[in-house]
């Protein structure tokens, strides 16, 4: 009891630079424990550009609107010195904005500490703000808002500095920061009201020192030219057309205005502010953000009157901005905004504790104490989300697709098409950082696909077709013939395949005017069953027809209980190729995966078609029945 009466009266006050250091080094091993250690595969908002940013750097390349050039070549070199000491890109591109967090972090105490809130509480404050589930998420993956948080950061600091000091070399820090973050990050607009607000009572100084000023100020803008040099220069991963004038002006001026949507309805309003809370809440409980909304409105205090509601009134600015920005769904654009709320609300907060700290010193100590528990409560609860979206890995499944294509048998080159985004970034980083497929070309949606037909056999994953239907290609290639070239694989034919139609000797005529001409099962990895079938159309004019696959334990079944597992389809090929567009004696291949149930002893694969009827019934054609194979040792459970 006494050590505890003796630790509870000891000045708890900390160096500035222990606070500084002590909490930027906690965030950031905070932030390497849920690390996305590998190409993404998460669809969630936070990750949406993730993908591209994780090839980009590593070859020195650009990215999406804005282009943001000063993260990209800091970036591509920090990447680029990882690679050499054996760290992978995806890891790197992570590391990266983890340094940049943990950058961040150090700058909001410094931040706060400009505003006299004393050191250790600085440290608990920003340590609250780096637990906060949006800041720890894209300090896990490769993004650029660490780099923004903590070029706004640093912006504020002189800005506080020059607002209480109005001594000219603060003024010339804050024009070259203020340029900085402007150039990469535009939403620091809604800062520049507080800005001003702090740096108005020394206006004669700015206006005397206006040219040095402006020259300051726009550097950050010239850091835009490294995005037409990288064209020049042949960068493989360019984003626009940086090297034209009409690209390089687009990249530099585009605002995301199109984004901006205001509800013109009540019930719009009332929903988008629904979902907007509801994201706040992600971060913080809302106890912490309304305590931070006091720590701002409390009179006295450290903070100067200006410097409190300037951070209000961005604040004020924020929310509304947020409840504007929208794409029909949570975007990474309105995960951005609410960056900011969340900094100034941690503002708040240490505002409110020194505040508390001042008026019952033994007080602040118990306050400063529950937040310590508040910050133990913050790991708890957000880490699970955070690593919900850098430990997801589904961009192995469409990696794992691509490893199964089989080179053509006809010796032709191969070209297989993703839809840029998470699935073309997977599969181009599997081939340039992990050796994958390397006879495979790959190329996106932007290309010449009638030349790519013509000189190679034109690939594309079948869920491409979503989006890109058989229409959208037959535009583009005019009447079009669909195959499967390997499991979730399709190949777009201009041409038919077409053989012989082969007696009935040869091949099991399922009685519809379809041939099964031939079939093999083999076993796979991961407890799977591969079934590859090739159909021909025997007769024309036919009409549709499903596909029906059964893994049984007794063949025929007698009882539902006799299916282990199916692999029906609506029509061949994955559902995008209905019989009825089939050609006489034109060769369709399929494939099937069969995952088999443990400790079950399958005794066939059943495969044949079947037809819906008027009356709601079902017609079936005749089966083929293919024993399964014994299991190899090698993939024997």
């Amino acid at each position: 009891m006494q050590a505890i009466q003796t630790f509870w009266t000891r000045d708890w006050r900390l160096n500035g630079r222990v606070a500084l250091t002590g909490a930027a080094l906690i965030a950031f091993i905070i932030f390497l424990t849920t690390l996305q250690l590998h190409i993404n595969g998460s669809s969630h908002p936070y990750a949406t550009d993730v993908g591209e940013i994780q090839n980009a750097l590593p070859r020195w390349g650009t990215i999406h609107y804005n282009g943001y050039p000063l993260y990209t070549l800091i970036g591509s070199a920090f990447v680029t010195v990882l690679r050499g000491l054996g760290v992978a890109p995806a890891l790197g591109a992570s590391l990266y904005s983890a340094v940049w967090g943990a950058i961040s972090v150090a700058l909001l105490v410094q931040l706060m500490l400009a505003l006299s809130v004393q050191p250790l509480i600085a440290a608990v404050a920003s340590l609250l703000f780096a637990l906060a589930t949006s800041i720890w998420v894209d300090a896990s993956i490769a993004e650029v808002h660490t780099m923004s948080m903590a070029l706004t950061f640093v912006t504020l600091w002189f800005a506080v500095r020059f607002g209480r000091s109005g001594q000219k070399s603060d003024l010339y820090w804050l024009a070259f920061w203020g340029g900085m973050v402007l150039a990469h990050q535009r939403a620091f607009a809604l800062f520049l009201p507080a800005v001003l607000f702090w740096a108005f009572p020394h206006w004669r100084l700015v206006l005397r020192h206006a040219l040095p000023v402006l020259a300051l100020g726009l550097i950050g803008p010239l850091t835009y030219l490294y995005l037409p040099l990288r064209a020049w220069m042949g960068a493989d991963w360019t984003y626009s057309s940086p090297g034209t004038w009409q690209g390089f002006w687009a990249l530099v001026f585009y605002t995301r205005s199109d984004l901006v949507i205001v509800p013109d309805t009540a019930v719009l309003w009332l929903e988008r502010m629904r979902g907007i809370l509801a994201l706040l809440a992600d971060d913080w409980p809302w106890l912490l953000t309304a305590l931070g909304a006091v720590g701002l409105l409390l009179p006295g205090g450290p903070a100067r009157w200006q410097e409190r509601w300037g951070l209000l009134v961005t604040w004020a600015l924020h929310l509304p901005i947020s409840f504007i920005v929208w794409e029909g769904r949570v975007s990474d654009a309105l995960l951005a905004v609410k960056l900011p709320i969340i900094a100034i609300a941690a503002i708040g907060v240490a505002l409110l504790l020194e505040w508390v700290w001042a008026k019952r010193p033994s007080l602040g100590k118990l306050a400063v104490a529950a937040s310590l528990g508040v910050l133990v409560w913050l790991f708890v609860a957000n880490r699970p989300d955070v690593l919900a979206v850098t430990r997801d890995r589904s961009a192995f499944d469409t990696i794992a697709l691509a490893q199964r294509i089989p080179p053509a048998a006809d010796g032709r080159a191969q070209t297989l098409m993703a839809l840029w985004g998470h699935d073309y970034w997977a599969l181009t980083y599997a081939q340039a950082y992990e050796g994958q497929f390397p006879d495979l070309t790959l190329v996106d949606h932007d290309n010449d696909f009638a030349a790519i037909a013509q000189n190679s056999h034109l690939l594309t994953l079948s869920k491409t077709f979503y989006q890109r239907s058989p229409d959208w290609w037959a535009g583009l290639l005019g009447p079009i013939y669909l195959t499967s070239a390997a499991p979730d694989i399709v190949e777009i034919q201009t041409q038919p395949r077409l053989a012989p139609i082969a007696s009935e000797s040869d091949v099991l005529a399922l009685g519809n005017g379809i041939a099964i001409h031939r079939a093999d099962l083999a076993w796979l990895p991961d407890n799977q069953l591969l079934l590859a079938v090739t159909w021909q159309a025997q007769q024309p004019d036919l009409g549709d027809y499903s596909v029906a696959v059964h893994l049984v334990s007794q063949d025929p079944p007698t009882e539902p209980q006799d299916i282990l597992a199916q692999a029906d389809s609506s029509h061949p090929v994955y559902g995008w190729y209905p019989t009825s567009r089939w050609q006489p004696g034109e060769l369709v291949m399929d494939h099937f995966l069969l995952a088999v149930p443990e400790d079950a002893a399958p005794q066939a694969v059943r495969v044949g078609m079947y037809q819906s009827l008027p009356d709601g019934t079902f017609q079936n054609t005749a089966w083929l029945s293919l024993p399964v194979p014994e299991r190899p040792l090698s993939i024997s459970q």
